[in-house]
């Protein structure tokens, strides 16, 4: 029986489980994504087997998928480019990170009845330094076909003119422009209402912070388009390259990392205090 262990691949060390070995991979790991349980079946096809016996598994590929235990930061990752998707997770202790990523087969305007999980998990394991690239991988490309900036527009008028666009009704197109200044609509909002082909969705966490940062972009003629709603009820539609979002990932994850380092630090100390105090009591 081959032992499953990881092998360079692509600049990490890298291992593609089908189903059945992923189960043995897996098996008693908490806290793994929904998306990461194992599914019924195996790329041939053939049923998958939760009380077979474990294959064999390599203690770096044990560590690796158990890495979330130990973990400061955490980064998810919900890709979709045209009929393929991808679902990934990365997780870093400081140190050293893994990731574990799945495909998703996507039928076009199905819903959610069209994404069907792909059988087989893939497992990486690399240095902090190269975080940043296994990200950039799982981001899909995005053409640019038309030039275009950034455009801020009111929320209201952002949803009434999309609402307008999509149904061709060009009356109350020309309305909202003439409000907004303007004789056509900017051309990022056109790009990002005529033709989305895809989406990205980033989630950060991390120890010593509450909440999550989440950055959402649409894929669509204008490359990779941001939406963030604004404190003053604006919508600003951002053109972004996949460079520009693991830019932002990076100053995110710079800071989220240094507030990590220091809760673990102080959590090290006041054990270590503790430890010292009941020896002398």
């Amino acid at each position: 029986m081959v032992e499953v262990s990881l092998r360079p691949l692509e600049g990490a060390l890298r291992i593609r489980l089908d189903e059945q070995d992923w189960v043995a991979a897996s098996r008693g790991v908490p806290g793994l994504p929904d998306w990461a349980q194992p599914v019924s079946s195996t790329r041939t096809g053939a049923p998958v087997d939760l009380e077979a016996a474990d294959v064999p598994v390599d203690a770096d590929v044990r560590a690796a998928v158990g890495l979330r235990g130990s973990a400061l930061l955490e980064v998810e990752v919900a890709s979709v480019g045209g009929e393929r998707a991808t679902l990934g997770v990365l997780w870093s202790d400081g140190r050293v990170c893994s990731s574990l990523v799945r495909g998703v087969d996507v039928v076009p305007a199905a819903g959610p009845a069209g994404a069907v999980l792909r059988p087989g998990i893939e497992v990486s394991a690399f240095d902090i330094e190269d975080l940043l690239d296994e990200v950039r991988r799982l981001v899909p490309d995005a053409p640019v076909l038309i030039e275009t900036t950034e455009a801020v527009v009111p929320e209201e008028l952002t949803i009434a003119l999309a609402k307008a666009m999509r149904t061709g009704d060009r009356t109350t197109v020309e309305v909202l422009c003439a409000e907004l200044g303007l004789a056509e609509p900017p051309a990022v909002v056109a790009a990002a209402v005529r033709g989305v082909s895809g989406s990205l969705t980033l989630t950060a966490r991390s120890v010593g912070r509450d909440g999550a940062s989440v950055g959402s972009w649409l894929r669509c003629d204008a490359g990779w388009v941001e939406l963030v709603r604004t404190p003053d009820a604006m919508v600003r539609h951002t053109p972004c390259s996949p460079e520009d979002i693991v830019r932002r990932l990076l100053s995110d994850l710079t800071g989220r990392l240094g507030v990590a380092l220091q809760a673990t630090a102080g959590a090290t100390e006041s054990s270590r205090r503790d430890g010292v105090e009941g020896r002398d009591s």
